[in-house]
């Protein structure tokens, strides 16, 4: 496949940028349809048009890329979770903000299931080490205004989000709700499906979370 006119070999950092970006979005719808294990980057040079061997002028292997993704969408849910906090907020506010942003944001929980296993284990430690660096500096910034909002003890900002992270996983793929025709099952079925739906679900573990770290009611 002959690569874009317009895609040729970036002649400085923000071509560059721009570029990756470009197969980030397409990765990233590519990554919805398809889920992370048909995921391939046949397909994806495809739709952006390129050849594979373009996309690895980018990204040095498929785990490099969905690890950029990964991060990329656990940047976005970080800024938007900060975007809506606010003094005093209650439990109940807050945790519906997450789920909110994290819903959002989908392909973190999709790649996040395999991302210790497989991701992480297929990339150059350089590699992993920054993006871990970068995840962790935006992370440590929201936690201390989620500690300074809410009022929490030193601490216990992380332990929070990192039990109502490893809580969205969890039902996210438990969640079979999303890839069935909900009408066409019985009632009593159907009903079954959607109180395991991932938002119910996380809320209600959620609540537990919130009191247990900060002694305060939900609402």
């Amino acid at each position: 496949m002959p690569v874009r006119a317009d895609f040729q070999r970036a002649r400085n950092e923000r071509e560059k940028s721009a570029r990756r970006n470009e197969i980030l979005d397409a990765a990233d719808g590519l990554l919805l349809e398809a889920g992370n294990e048909r995921f391939a980057i046949s397909a994806l040079a495809a739709r952006v048009g390129v050849s594979k061997s373009t996309i690895f002028l980018y990204f040095a292997n498929k785990e490099e890329l969905l690890l950029a993704l990964y991060a990329r969408s656990f940047l976005r849910i970080v800024t938007q979770l900060g975007e809506r906090l606010t003094p005093g907020m209650t439990g109940r506010a807050f945790c519906e903000a997450f789920v909110d942003c994290v819903m959002a944001n989908p392909s973190m929980l999709l790649l996040r299931s395999q991302l210790a296993s497989t991701i992480e284990r297929n990339v150059t430690p350089e590699v992993m080490v920054a993006t871990k660096t970068e995840i962790l500096e935006y992370g440590t910034a929201l936690t201390n205004r989620v500690e300074a909002e809410l009022g929490l003890q030193s601490g216990y900002g992380i332990r929070m989000q990192m039990a109502l992270i490893n809580l969205i996983s969890g039902a996210a793929q438990a969640d079979t709700s999303p890839y069935l025709d909900m009408e066409s099952l019985p009632e009593d079925i159907a009903d079954f499906f959607q109180v395991a739906e991932t938002r119910k679900v996380f809320m209600n573990g959620a609540e537990f979370i919130f009191c247990g770290a900060t002694g305060r009611p939900f609402d």
